[in-house]
């Protein structure tokens, strides 16, 4: 019987595996994580199955607000003019008794630009009666940090009905509380 001496797929994934392994546990012991230290967005399982499928949503306004962290077996979504972000990871803040809780499920565009956190009139993506470039400025701004965010991720966008009605009141906003501007 002659005896087979060339390399399979089988001992590749040995030797990929075992490199794995002496990797997290070289980690382990230096940093006492798997990961040296690294805890984004690409070590949680959500984010790998996203990449993976790019399987992004299209939710309606109704949609979206199943995602507002009541339910722990759906993700936490929050919205940013039509752009839908998972926040998952950040249950505790973003979760049912977290302090931007009142964020997940919806689109609150306009309290990303006014500031206005403390009126319940402002959680909504009614951008109408602001000031157009401060809308764009903001927004853009929102929407790179949460595109560039080490632990959120972009899952897709959400279809929003024209708003009717009023607009909601004018709000008398502080963006930045605390900040005191000084003349020089």
């Amino acid at each position: 019987m002659a005896e087979r001496n060339h390399f399979g797929f089988i001992d590749i994934l040995r030797i990929l595996g075992g490199i794995l392994l002496f990797n997290a546990c070289f980690s382990w012991w230096f940093t006492s994580t798997t990961t040296w230290g690294y805890n984004g967005k690409w070590t949680s399982v959500n984010y790998l199955k996203h990449r993976l499928t790019n399987n992004f949503v299209n939710l309606t306004t109704e949609q979206l607000a199943l995602y507002n962290g009541t339910d722990p077996s759906l993700p936490i979504y929050i919205g940013i003019n039509g752009r839908v972000y998972d926040v998952s990871i950040s249950r505790s803040i973003y979760g049912p008794r977290g302090t931007y809780n009142k964020l997940a499920g919806k689109d609150a565009a306009r309290v990303y630009v006014t500031g206005c956190f403390m009126n319940p009139g402002e959680y909504t993506y009614d951008l109408r009666e602001l000031d157009q470039e401060e809308v764009e400025r903001d927004l853009a701004d929102w929407q790179y940090f949460f595109d560039n965010h080490e632990k959120y991720w972009y899952v897709g966008e959400v279809q929003h009905k024209p708003p009717t009605g009023d607009p909601p009141k004018p709000c008398e906003h502080m963006k930045f509380p605390g900040l005191v501007h000084h003349n020089r």
